[in-house]
């Protein structure tokens, strides 16, 4: 990846990418030469645990992601989730599509190793995020019944999982 910066903005710049990609065993900063700033993508080495991880990780959201396309309402019904509007088919299909979407990134980051560490990172973000909320949710809204501490399980370990990863 290269990015070019004026001169006087370099040195924030470059603060700011080292504090970021300092985080990440994976990513180094690596070159900085007129104006230019080089930043290297190490590939994870590909181990057992990520194999086996990203497969339970494409079998779930592609299993989930197909499902909520083509049945939603199977599926909504199975969550406690019911549709008022025609507008909320296509909420519920746009958010299955993206979940469809991460399975396929999953199966295609057991083969190419480079794409590993940013499926980690989408997958602890998405997972992450859906933590809080539900969260959120339990203290605005109540405690909730046993299928959604299930699902609010599931999202805990793949967010965890997928940060163990990605460190």
């Amino acid at each position: 990846y290269y990015l070019q910066f004026s001169v006087a903005g370099n040195y924030l710049i470059i603060k700011l990418l080292r504090s970021i990609f300092s985080y990440s065993k994976t990513n180094k900063f690596t070159e900085i030469h007129n104006h230019w700033v080089f930043v290297k993508m190490i590939p994870m080495k590909n181990h057992l645990i990520d194999n086996v991880l990203l497969i339970l990780l494409a079998f779930e959201y592609l299993l989930f992601g197909l499902w909520g396309l083509v049945d939603p309402i199977a599926l909504s019904n199975m969550i406690g989730f019911t549709f008022n509007e025609i507008t909320s088919f296509s909420e519920f299909r746009a958010q299955y599509t993206f979940f469809t979407a991460l399975g396929v990134l999953s199966v295609i980051a057991i083969f190419r190793n480079e794409l590993q560490i940013r499926t980690y990172f989408i997958l602890a973000l998405l997972n992450g995020s859906f933590v809080i909320g539900r969260t959120l949710g339990i203290f605005l809204d109540g405690m909730p019944d046993q299928t959604l501490w299930t699902i609010f399980a599931v999202d805990l370990a793949v967010f965890l999982l997928c940060f163990w990863r990605y460190r």
